[in-house]
């Protein structure tokens, strides 16, 4: 299936005429590298002695990420606090060369994720998120910003973490101004109900949950593919793709039910994959490609970063790099 890509690799490593807007639920990743030799006297757990200290781009900042780091024209729209973590933040957005113009400062507190990792392992994460409920004033500078843009853009990212900012009507309000730009709407989505998303083009759940979203669980492929389809009328959308880990990706048309390997040759770890893969699906739809190729491109990515540890990103020469490789071997 990757010859059917090999036509783009030129096109793979000039994307910056490309410009993708991501809207939706910013954090900050903060990792903390340690060395491990004992366990604490206090109760049996490891004492975890600071190497060094990290930061990156969470939640729909990743995705940005992702974009930038494969040269593509990235604007981030969403909230983030006026503390210290929001600062940082900032920093390490304009790193990534990230546009942080859009971004909208509130008086809730940046969302902080902290990882603990010793010897290339998880050992704990700290979350500090607090709900957050937004002022409509904040909501609606918001959605004014995207709609006074939304036609310079090629495609539209949203991503939710269910962190506050994309409530339903916010969302629809999204979707409806890209839809009547004629603008490509890519969601990945969170929570036990899709209705918010109702028309957009692409929506990317993971197994999990799509089978939270649909509320059951299934034990075959036939009975995925009834209850995505179902799920993709009920939604409007054009394509719902499902990304199944180690059984790779199911992608759901109006008259089909694909699936596509996964590409991952090891597994170190999974933060951000969804992030890395709902990028690039964004970049094979504006690059042309069929629903199909999109999501293999997606699936190369993201076999990328899963075998790097912590927030990591895909580049233009690794996405080439593996995409000849494969052909190379299946010639």
């Amino acid at each position: 299936m990757s010859h059917s890509l090999l036509p783009i690799l030129t096109q793979l490593q000039s994307l910056s005429s490309l410009r993708i807007l991501v809207v939706g639920d910013i954090m900050l990743d903060e990792f903390h590298w340690c060395h491990v030799n004992r366990i604490s006297p206090e109760a049996p757990v490891p004492v975890c002695k600071v190497q060094d200290t990290t930061l990156a781009p969470g939640g729909a900042a990743n995705v940005a990420a992702n974009l930038a780091s494969l040269n593509v024209a990235v604007d981030l729209v969403g909230f983030l606090g006026s503390d210290s973590s929001g600062d940082k933040l900032i920093k390490t957005l304009h790193d990534h060369h990230i546009n942080t113009d859009n971004l909208i400062k509130t008086n809730q507190p940046t969302i902080l994720k902290s990882r603990v990792i010793a010897h290339q392992q998880h050992v704990a994460r700290i979350d500090r998120d607090p709900p957050s409920h937004y002022s409509d004033h904040d909501s609606q500078s918001l959605l004014k910003q995207i709609q006074h843009s939304i036609k310079d853009y090629d495609a539209v990212i949203i991503s939710d973490y269910l962190k506050g900012l994309l409530t339903p009507a916010i969302t629809q309000a999204i979707i409806q101004s890209a839809k009547e730009a004629g603008r490509l709407v890519v969601v990945d989505p969170k929570g036990d109900s899709y209705d918010k998303y109702q028309n957009s083009d692409y929506l990317t759940p993971n197994y999990k949950e799509f089978c939270l979203a649909t509320k059951s669980s299934y034990t075959n492929d036939d009975q995925i593919k009834a209850a995505a389809q179902s799920l993709r009328d009920q939604l409007k959308l054009d394509t719902l793709i499902i990304t199944r880990s180690e059984k790779g990706m199911s992608i759901v048309t109006s008259d089909s039910f694909d699936t596509i390997p996964t590409q991952a040759q090891e597994v170190f770890d999974i933060t951000g994959a969804g992030d890395t893969a709902i990028a690039c699906l964004a970049i094979g739809l504006c690059l042309n490609l069929s629903a199909h190729n999109a999501a293999t491109l997606a699936n190369y990515a993201a076999g990328i970063v899963v075998s790097k540890v912590g927030t990591a990103f895909v580049t233009p020469d690794e996405l080439c790099s593996v995409i000849n490789h494969d052909s190379a071997t299946k010639s």
